[in-house]
């Protein structure tokens, strides 16, 4: 599987950049390595069974195998998941993905001037 919705409606690909969440942790930047299981299903326990990501993500050498459900697309959600209180590696991390996508909008480049990396 190369591509596939998440519970928000926003398709994901492989090689997107997207915010992954992971409990514990601010959603952070990632890039979709690959994308496993069949589409959205509903099993016997009535539970929704999303697809499973693998991310890298940015700021870290480490990937995670993650549910679908869990990411965003990184462009269009920036200014809901951009955590302004987090600093140091989370703002690499940002800046990395920003330049990943190609795409350092004023409002990226405004929030990411305004902190120490």
């Amino acid at each position: 599987m190369t591509k596939c919705v998440t519970e928000e409606g926003h398709a994901v690909a492989v090689g997107d950049i997207v915010w992954g969440k992971i409990h514990g942790f601010p959603w952070w930047p990632a890039r979709v390595l690959s994308i496993s299981g069949t589409h959205k299903q509903e099993t016997a326990s009535c539970e929704a069974q999303w697809p499973q990501a693998k991310v890298a993500w940015f700021g870290s050498p480490t990937t995670s195998q993650l549910s679908v459900a869990k990411l965003s697309p990184f462009r269009e959600l920036f200014r809901s998941r951009f955590n302004r209180k987090k600093k140091g590696m989370y703002r690499r991390a940002i800046l990395e993905a920003a330049k990943a996508v190609g795409h350092m909008s004023p409002e990226i480049t405004s929030l990411l001037s305004h902190c120490d990396t």
